[in-house]
């Protein structure tokens, strides 16, 4: 049997990826459903109180990739699977945005080469 028939056996290291399978919404708040795949599937869901993302710029179109963030970050196969995005977590996001907003503002700023006293020297010839 060569190395690419043989049947691969999952690594019990590697954290299991998520896949976005919906969301349902009661009352303001959302829960997103997600199915991870480690050693076998198992349903997650990430709760979101909707009231509360205007306020630290978070778009609602976000929200599946930054629920998927936060069980790649804490999820264990036997651990808890249902998590709630907390105010914390959503000013901890604006707080990252906002120091990358700031960092590309200073990348602008940055002159991207040296400028040249004699900015046409290198076609000019000379008629001397």
């Amino acid at each position: 049997m060569t190395e690419d028939s043989a049947e691969r056996k999952p690594d019990k290291s590697a954290k299991p990826q998520f896949i976005f399978t919906g969301f349902t919404q009661t009352a303001g708040i959302r829960i997103y459903a997600f199915e991870g795949m480690a050693e076998g599937r198992r349903a997650y869901t990430v709760e979101v109180n909707l009231a509360l993302i205007p306020g630290y710029g978070i778009r609602i179109q976000d929200l599946p990739l930054l629920c998927r963030d936060l069980l790649q970050q804490g999820a264990e196969p036997a651990e808890i699977c249902a998590f709630v995005f907390t105010e914390q977590q959503m000013r901890s996001h604006a707080e990252k945005l906002a120091i990358a907003r700031e960092e590309a503002e200073q990348k602008k700023k940055q002159p991207r080469h040296l400028a040249n006293a004699n900015p046409g020297a290198a076609w000019r010839t000379s008629l001397r």
